[in-house]
């Protein structure tokens, strides 16, 4: 049968080979004449050209010394035009005597431009006129010569064209001829060796039938060739299907086993007939009995628990209407009186015709895992219930994936709830931790086993400035992963008692060594002042030197305030308490710092004080001189930012929650640059020249001895923002 086949493809593509070059011949054959023709027609029009050419000049020799006569540009230009038509001519392939002919024409053009050119070269009219004669003599000439070759070439074209058209008529006949015979000739062919491979076709048609109606005893007999080798493929496969189809039955009862040990079973319902089959495992899930329980809708309805019957009518409608398959669980009631928590799973079946045809599905008894899941439901409830009553932040990670898997209630307060994502290091970016808070290699054996040993450290949150002492340790979860338990305390006020008594310790040594050197300092500058002044009074001192004197008489007393900021600093007097009013005290302290240029070093061109000042501040305990002076050095400070001018702003309110006021002191200067706004309630900390940095050391003091704080920022827009929050301290209160 491969030879049949090879030699009928041969017979096949000889035939379309043959015909295929024939008709490319005869296109290519007659493409070439008609690309002659065209050739020629196109050499006839070059002819023609030279011919219109030749005659335009011998009318520029006409029209001369005429009213009508060209000038010599257009003269020039058109000889030069019949030269380059008479060059064209060589550019296509002539036979040897049609070459003579256009060398003869050539040559004769150069001798008429040459004539043409001596006319107007000549300054004599005789001989201008007998050369004007020799040259319209010279373009006749050529003239009939160009019209002889016109003449001539036309007669051979018009025969050559006709010729050229019957051939190209005969070859069309020819093609249309082929064209029609060989649809017929291929028919004929095809029709043979089709009719030779029916036979065994039809052989292998009646035995995938006879497969197909499960007679798996059918063998194929008496064919030859390939189809006796696909014969003998057939029958081995039909023995094959045979031994698989026992093995199936083995399956069936291995999957029945596997089906009751997992107590899955399996149901079908048929549509077209209304029948439903259950799996053995399916009835004793049920507890029905498989030889006297027809299974049904309605008996199936009985079963369910009447709490969920609407959930699984439900599901079943959707499954037949809207297509949509079904994955729930619901309870049954046994007739025994034992109730059952069922898994179902189902979907529907559609013929060709989209109809709904079978309904399929599994139930599963999932009783006991119910039972289990649910007290590992509680024990987990009992878990977390007691971690999220442990003051401190407590999450669990996978150590593996770092998912967050817990986060007890003090964990999602502090850093937000992040249970269930990826994310435990962006926790730690987020709240800007330490690069060491990642303690996972720390936490396990070189085994990969739990650390008995907890890992205890301390960092300071940077966002919101809270101390935390942490302990982490590798854990088993309840799924039985191994994830990382970290425990950490708030020992942010311990860290702040801490600090308070070293910085108590601090200034109380600070304290007792500026009292004593400002004491000492004193003494000698009250002698030096007396000296100099006494000096400055001699009258027999000059006017110059006398003005130096009163200049250390004033950096003196400059040495003097410095040191009373410093006994201020290192001794601050007692609270003098009173019920106040804090928008009265800001009232006259920018009164008061409106009205002191000596304490700018230059007074500003234009400030415009903008006021936002609450109305229902309530009053409170505060010592208003000393409130007076924090604010007062607040707002000279802002003038002193703002030498060209700019706007001050003040403004206050109240914050209920937290029962304090808010003062926000701003400008639209500079701003402090670099590190100097991290350490500008420093002492001896200033931007200015001639500031001691002392005064905004006191204001935090005086600030702080009032219960409250005091920050700066610098704006975006540019300038500062001081804000201080006091407390509301009430008589009765205190």
């Amino acid at each position: 049968m491969r030879k049949r086949i090879i030699i009928g493809l041969t017979v096949f593509s000889l035939i379309f080979l043959l015909g295929s070059i024939y008709i490319i011949t005869t296109i290519e054959s007659s493409t070439t004449k008609l690309d002659t023709l065209i050739t020629l027609h196109q050499v006839e029009i070059l002819r023609e050209h030279l011919l219109l050419q030749i005659k335009r000049v011998q009318e520029d020799i006409n029209l001369k010394n005429t009213r009508h006569a060209r000038n010599v540009d257009t003269v020039i230009a058109n000889v030069r035009n019949m030269e380059n038509m008479a060059n064209t001519c060589f550019d296509c392939h002539h036979t040897k005597e049609v070459q003579d002919r256009l060398s003869e024409v050539k040559d004769d053009v150069s001798v008429y431009k040459k004539s043409i050119s001596r006319i107007f070269s000549l300054s004599g009219n005789r001989e201008r006129v007998e050369e004007e004669d020799r040259a319209f003599q010279i373009g006749e000439s050529l003239v009939e010569k160009v019209n002889a070759m016109i003449s001539m070439a036309s007669s051979k074209l018009e025969s050559r064209t006709e010729l050229s058209l019957k051939d190209i008529s005969r070859t069309k006949t020819i093609l249309y001829i082929l064209v029609t015979i060989l649809p017929f000739l291929v028919g004929g062919l095809g029709y043979i060796f089709i009719r030779g491979f029916m036979k065994p076709v039809n052989e292998l048609l009646m035995a995938t039938r006879k497969l197909k109606s499960g007679d798996l005893g059918y063998r194929i007999k008496g064919l030859t060739d390939e189809f006796g080798e696909v014969a003998q493929s057939f029958n081995e496969m039909s023995g094959e299907i045979q031994e698989f189809m026992a093995r199936i039955r083995e399956s069936e009862l291995r999957y029945a086993e596997a089906s009751r040990a997992a107590k899955l079973g399996h149901w079908e319902r048929n549509l077209t007939n209304n029948s439903t089959y259950w799996s053995q495992e399916t009835h004793n899930i049920f507890c029905t009995d498989r030889a006297t329980f027809n299974p049904t809708i309605e008996k199936l309805a009985e079963f369910i628990h009447p709490d969920d019957q609407e959930l699984v009518k439900s599901a079943l409608h959707k499954l037949i209407d809207e297509n949509q398959k079904y994955d729930l669980e619901y309870r049954i009631q046994c007739k025994d009186g034992s109730e059952k928590v069922i898994h179902s799973r189902g979907e529907c079946i559609f013929n060709g015709k989209g109809e709904p045809e079978k309904l399929i599905g599994t139930v599963q008894d999932i009783t006991e895992r119910k039972r289990n899941e649910e007290a590992l439901l509680r024990s987990y409830v009992m878990f977390t219930t007691v971690l999220d009553s442990i003051d401190s932040v407590i999450y669990v990670a996978d150590m593996n994936t770092h998912e967050i898997l817990y986060m007890n209630y003090n964990a999602k307060n502090a850093f937000g709830d992040f249970e269930g994502k990826i994310c435990w290091q962006t926790l730690q970016e987020g709240q800007s931790m330490p690069c060491n808070f990642c303690t996972n290699d720390k936490l396990l054996t070189p085994e990969g086993m739990p650390n008995s040993r907890p890992f205890h450290w301390e960092f300071q949150n940077t966002s919101n400035g809270r101390w935390y002492d942490i302990y982490d340790r590798a854990i088993e979860w309840i799924d039985g992963r191994i994830v990382r338990l970290e425990i950490a305390r708030d020992v942010t006020e311990r860290k702040q008692v801490e600090e308070s008594l070293k910085r108590a310790e601090q200034m109380k040594l600070v304290g007792e060594w500026a009292a004593g050197l400002a004491h000492e300092i004193k003494n000698s500058l009250a002698g030096i002042k007396i000296s100099v002044e006494v000096l400055g009074a001699d009258s027999s001192i000059s006017e110059e030197d006398r003005s130096t004197i009163f200049k250390a008489v004033d950096e003196i007393k400059r040495i003097e305030l410095l040191l009373k900021s410093m006994l201020s600093f290192a001794k601050p007097p007692k609270l003098q308490l009173s019920a106040v009013a804090i928008n009265a005290i800001l009232e006259r302290s920018i009164d008061f710092s409106m009205k002191q240029p000596y304490l700018s070093s230059k007074v500003p061109a234009k400030i415009c004080i903008e006021k936002d000042l609450s109305d229902d501040l309530p009053r409170t305990l505060a010592d208003a001189q000393q409130l007076q002076q924090v604010f007062v050095n607040i707002l000279l400070n802002a003038r002193d930012a703002m030498k060209d001018g700019g706007t001050l702003g003040v403004r206050t309110y109240y914050d209920a929650r937290k029962d304090a006021m808010r003062i926000e002191v701003s400008d639209t200067g500079a701003g402090i640059q670099g590190i100097a706004i991290e350490k500008i309630f420093e002492p001896f900390v200033t931007t200015k020249s001639k500031g001691t940095g002392l005064g905004l050391a006191i204001s935090k003091r005086i600030i702080e001895q009032h219960g409250g704080n005091i920050t700066v920022a610098n704006k975006s827009e540019g300038g500062v923002m001081f804000c201080i929050n006091l407390p509301v301290r009430q008589a009765e209160k205190e």
